[in-house]
C-alpha cells in the first residue's frame, strides 16, 4: 500500500506551496543518491518517492484529485498509470536545490544516467464547465458535451510539411544547452530547442492545409460518466483528450456545476426539502410523497401532533458520498396557508377557535 504523500514530505494537509518546497528541499539533499554512496539503492527509491509526492502536492489540480480520491484519483495524471521520471515537471527546482550542492548540472549524473531527453511541447488543455442535475449526479449518468480542439492535420499526418532538414540551431538533437558560471560553480541548463520545438528537424515545404503547424481545429463530441456524488467546483481530468501539440496531447479538465433543483437544496452531502402541510395533517399525522433523485418517489411520514415549523431528519437519504455512504435528508414541515373565502370555511375556522384557545407568547428556555 502506497504511503500518504503528506506523510512522505512530513507536512500537514493544509501546507502551503512554500512549506512543501522547503520540506522537499531538505529531503532531496538528504536522500540524493550521491549523498548516500553506501546505500545508493535505497536512496534512489526514497528520492523518487519524495519527488513523486512533490510533483503531486505542488500541482494544484493533482493535489485536489489526490485530496478527493487518493492515489487512485491522481494515478490517471501519470503517463503509465504510475509515476515515472517522465512525469516529473520540477527539474528546474531540483537544479536550484541541488545545483549548489554538487556544482554543475545535476542531470549529468542524475542516478548515474544521462540527462533527461528533450521533449516536444505538449498540447494545450481544454477547460469545460459542465452543468449537471442532482439526478445525474446520484445516478452516475452519462453526458455528452461538444469541444473544439486542435487535431493532427490529416494532409501531412501532423508533421506540418513534406520535406525536412536538420535543425541548424540544435544540430538535430532537439535540445540546446546553456552554461553559466557563478561563485558556486558551473551550471548547465538543458531546454527544448526553440527553433524545431524538440523535433531536431525543420520544415522545408510547409503543408498547405495547416500552414505548417501540423494542426487543424475540429469539433468533437465527448461523452463522460458523471462521478457519483461529485459536487460543484470539483473536476475530473480526461487525459490525452485535449489539444494535440508537437509532442503529446493535452487534457480536458471537466469542472462540474450543479443546476438549481426544483425541490431540493444541497449542502455538502445533505439535502434539504420544505413541505407545506395542512393543519389537519399536522394534528392527525400523515404521509407525503416526495420526488426521489433516483427517478422514483419517497414517502415522508409526518408524526401526529407535528408543530410548524419542524424539521424531520431522515438518515441516509441525502447525496451519495464519494468515499461511500450517503448524507441525510432534512425535511422542514411548515403550515400550508388556507386559501379561498367560502362561507363554510369561515364557519369552520370560528368553530376551531374554541379548541385552539388564545395566542400564547412563548417563554425562552435555557
Amino acid at each position: 500500500m502506497k504511503k500518504d504523500y503528506y506523510e512522505i514530505l512530513g507536512v500537514s494537509r493544509r501546507a502551503s506551496p512554500d512549506e512543501i518546497k522547503k520540506a522537499y528541499r531538505e529531503l532531496a539533499k538528504k536522500w540524493h543518491p550521491d549523498m548516500n554512496p553506501n546505500n545508493k539503492k535505497e536512496a534512489e527509491e526514497r528520492f523518487k518517492e519524495i519527488s513523486e509526492a512533490y510533483e503531486v502536492l505542488m500541482d494544484s489540480q493533482k493535489r485536489q484529485l489526490y485530496d478527493n480520491y487518493g492515489h487512485d484519483g491522481v494515478s490517471q495524471t501519470f503517463r503509465g498509470g504510475g509515476f515515472s521520471w517522465d512525469d516529473f515537471t520540477h527539474f528546474d527546482d531540483l537544479q536550484d536545490i541541488l545545483g549548489n550542492l554538487f556544482g554543475g548540472s545535476i542531470f549529468e549524473d542524475f542516478f548515474g544516467t544521462p540527462k533527461p531527453r528533450a521533449t516536444r511541447k505538449r498540447g494545450g488543455d481544454i477547460h469545460v464547465v459542465l452543468k449537471v442535475s442532482l439526478e445525474e449526479i446520484v445516478n452516475s449518468a452519462k453526458k455528452k458535451f461538444p469541444v473544439n480542439r486542435y487535431e493532427y492535420c490529416n494532409a501531412c499526418s501532423g508533421k506540418g510539411g513534406h520535406d525536412f532538414t536538420t535543425c541548424p540551431q540544435c544540430g538535430g538533437k532537439g535540445q540546446v544547452r546553456t552554461q553559466t558560471r557563478s561563485f558556486f560553480g558551473t551550471f548547465t541548463s538543458v531546454s527544448t530547442c526553440p527553433k524545431c520545438q524538440g523535433s531536431g528537424e525543420i520544415i522545408k515545404t510547409p503543408c498547405v492545409k495547416c500552414g505548417g503547424t501540423g494542426r487543424i481545429k475540429v469539433s468533437r463530441t465527448v461523452e463522460i460518466k458523471i462521478p457519483c456524488g461529485i459536487s460543484s467546483g470539483q473536476y475530473i481530468i480526461l487525459r490525452g483528450e485535449g489539444h494535440c501539440g508537437p509532442g503529446s496531447r493535452g487534457d480536458i479538465i471537466v469542472e462540474f456545476e450543479e443546476k438549481p433543483h426544483e425541490y431540493f437544496e444541497r449542502r455538502g452531502d445533505d439535502l434539504y426539502l420544505r413541505i407545506l402541510a395542512p393543519y389537519s395533517t399536522l394534528i392527525n399525522g400523515g404521509s407525503v410523497e416526495i420526488p426521489g433523485l433516483n427517478y422514483s418517489h419517497e414517502v415522508v411520514k409526518i408524526p401526529k401532533g407535528c408543530s410548524a415549523p419542524e424539521i424531520i431528519k431522515i438518515r441516509g437519504k441525502g447525496m451519495p458520498r464519494i468515499n461511500g455512504g450517503n448524507g441525510d435528508l432534512y425535511v422542514e414541515i411548515d403550515l400550508k396557508p388556507l386559501s379561498g373565502s367560502d362561507r363554510n370555511l369561515g364557519r369552520i375556522i370560528e368553530e376551531l377557535k374554541k379548541y385552539e384557545g388564545e395566542p400564547v407568547v412563548k417563554k425562552r428556555t435555557g
